[in-house]
């Protein structure tokens, strides 16, 4: 089978080639077989790729890029879901990271059953790819916050893949009220004002922590590693969550046992160091999680960072609000598996607005 796949870390302009690599085996107990017919690029692919996480954890090579999928089951392992049978239209998020037999940018995958959701029949393939991961995301942060129905919100980058659909769901599944976002003047603040923004500040012409007023939002939800900036807007009682800034041991804790991780494929003295009082509060002051906590504290509000990882509860309803076409799909634009790399480089390039996809199938 083809797959955008790559033999060591690296540039994928270097090292990512659309190649041959070995079908996945038949699936086992929770397993699906599917064959991808669309994918999407996430800045969490590139990060991967590059290495990341590569003195944490070991690989099945050849790795393959790609954490969202929409497809059909061609095979379901035993004790599967019965929805996800075979013949079934489904679509997710994967577990864990990218490997060999579980990246996205292939025509065919391995995945658990229990990430997966049906794919509304109104919705397409394409659609329905390019929102698993940023929409798990979204749900997860604005989850952390402890939002309520009515509250004030401020997205930080409300034009990209997770911004675009967090201020969908922050109006249709969290039933917030006014919503700031950031974004550049022209085609990005209109495209976040037909998400639901009812205010943009342009970020290239002024700066959001000067214009807003402070003590002001009960949700800050950080995609562009700003929080700092944004601390003083927070009311009292109010929570910040970022994807980018402060990442905790806690919330790498929680990321590993929602992934579930092969503790096999977990660096030695990793897991202890992460799961001990001192290596955990240690790894908290070297990443700036401890000090934006206490920060937000001292206004009387929270911190958390989140990582998403699959979750087919949360794509489930998900599903139900694509169908009913209270949120949508966010696309900038669509490319084919042989010209992954072009797509990569492009998503690296950080202009996208939404998402960018692959179409898999021939």
């Amino acid at each position: 089978m083809l797959a955008a796949a790559y033999d060591v870390h690296g540039h994928p302009s270097k090292v990512v080639s659309v190649k041959e690599i070995p079908k996945p085996p038949p699936p086992g107990p929770g397993d699906l077989l599917i064959k991808v017919s669309y994918s999407s690029l996430n800045p969490a692919d590139f990060k991967s790729g590059l290495g990341e996480q590569a003195a944490i954890l070991s690989f099945q090579w050849p790795r393959t890029y790609g954490f969202d999928f929409s497809g059909e089951v061609i095979e379901a392992g035993p004790a599967t879901n019965p929805s996800h049978a075979v013949g079934a239209q489904v679509f997710g998020m994967i577990q864990g990271l990218p490997q060999l037999h579980r990246g996205t940018l292939s025509e065919y995958i391995t995945c658990p059953s229990s990430v997966c959701a049906i794919r509304p029949v109104n919705v397409t393939h394409k659609d329905a790819a390019a929102v698993p991961l940023v929409a798990i995301t979204a749900v997860k942060m604005l989850e952390a916050t402890n939002v309520k129905e009515g509250a004030k919100v401020l997205v930080l980058g409300g034009a990209g893949g997770v911004g675009s659909i967090a201020i969908q769901l922050a109006k249709k599944m969290f039933k917030c009220g006014e919503l700031t976002t950031t974004a550049s003047a022209g085609l990005k603040t209109e495209a976040v004002k037909s998400f639901g923004a009812d205010a943009v500040v342009d970020y290239r012409s002024q700066k959001f922590e000067e214009v807003l007023p402070h003590n002001s939002f009960d949700v800050v939800l950080d995609c562009m590693g700003e929080a700092w900036r944004a601390v003083p807007l927070l009311k009292e009682g109010g929570g910040m969550c970022s994807i980018q800034a402060g990442p905790t041991a806690s919330c790498l804790r929680t990321w590993m046992e929602e992934a579930k991780l092969d503790p096999r494929t977990v660096t030695t003295g990793v897991r202890p160091f992460l799961f001990s009082t001192v290596g955990g509060g240690l790894f908290n002051i070297f990443s700036g999680g401890r000090s934006l906590k206490s920060a937000c504290e001292a206004r009387g509000a929270t911190f958390a960072h989140i990582i998403g990882t699959g979750n087919g509860e949360i794509m489930s309803r998900v599903a139900s609000l694509l169908a009913a076409g209270e949120i949508q799909a966010v696309i900038d634009s669509e490319f084919t598996l042989q010209d992954s790399v072009k797509a990569i480089e492009k998503l690296m390039a950080g202009r996208a607005l939404g998402k960018i996809v692959i179409k898999i199938e021939a």
